[in-house]
């Protein structure tokens, strides 16, 4: 809005300036520019858990469609004093359907990342697990003010001393029923379809992981405490019933690729190259 406002500022001095140099008589019409947006919607964020030493910022952002194709593609609030239990926060932005509104942490001297989200419109925990219940809002007209978007925000989503990075690579065709796609690591291996047993055996689930592309570079944030047993993605239709998670692909032990690789990461590094493939049919 404050790139509008100069726009319009810039635009209505040269009319001004225009119309002082034509011949007197002669009406000037000056354009004063787009009205500003009064649409908007607000509502109070609610943090618990501890925010890391590296936090820098934290905003709400307001998305079209999950997960987002590009940082474009989010819409954001103003920074959120996160030291603070309750905050308020508003976006204005014009009449439409938006499918996703969620809380995003952003580290000192890195850029947005989709993955760390700590909280999310409709979505729900279990501890710090965030289960994510996908809930629209609808803006119906320019006057319309929707003020009880309430969102918990858990800070220990992202208060982990680990990471674990690397690159999926998907091949063959994608079914054209694909809903959300996700990364998660686990203390222990769940039973295939088994959506319990993927929420409560994992410690770190991302879905940010972006459809109907060919490859995918992520990070997670983990325990250093942790024994990581299996890294795996996973794929929930495009009715986003959750009950129809499955494991589409994992990291394999480099030296017995028919086996899971397991690994610890130390305190305060990133273990790299856990990479997976993602074969469908063709």
């Amino acid at each position: 809005m404050r790139v509008a406002k100069t726009i319009g500022c810039f635009l209505l001095a040269a009319a001004v300036l225009g119309c002082l140099g034509i011949v007197s008589g002669i009406r000037c019409d000056v354009d004063h520019g787009l009205e500003p947006i009064r649409s908007k919607i607000a509502g109070k964020i609610f943090f618990v858990g501890t925010a890391p030493w590296t936090t820098d910022e934290v905003r709400v952002a307001v998305i079209k469609e999950f997960p987002p194709r590009s940082l474009q593609e989010m819409l954001f609030s103003d920074m959120l004093n996160f030291r603070q239990d309750t905050v308020p926060w508003e976006i204005y932005l014009p009449p439409g359907t938006y499918g996703t509104i969620v809380v995003v942490w952003k580290e000192n001297n890195m850029s947005w990342n989709i993955s760390d989200v700590i909280g999310l419109w409709g979505g729900t925990f279990i501890g710090d697990l965030l289960i994510p219940t996908m809930q629209s809002v609808i803006v119906p007209d320019e006057s319309s003010v929707i003020d009880t978007i309430d969102i918990l925000a858990n800070l220990n989503r992202v208060n982990r001393d680990a990471k674990i990075t690397g690159r999926i690579t998907f091949t063959g065709t994608w079914p054209v029923n694909t809903g959300i796609v996700g990364i998660g690591a686990f203390i222990d291996m769940p039973s295939q379809g088994n959506f319990i047993d993927y929420y409560f055996k994992n410690v770190a689930l991302d879905y940010s992981v972006p459809p109907f592309v060919s490859s995918y570079d992520y990070l997670l944030r983990v325990r250093s405490t942790d024994t990581l047993k299996y890294v795996s993605v996973l794929w929930i239709d495009s009715d986003f019933d959750l009950t129809s998670i499955i494991d589409i692909g994992y990291y394999r032990d480099p030296a017995d690729t028919s086996q899971p690789g397991q690994f610890v990461v130390p305190k305060d590094s990133t273990r790299t190259g856990v990479d997976i493939h993602v074969k469908f049919p063709e």
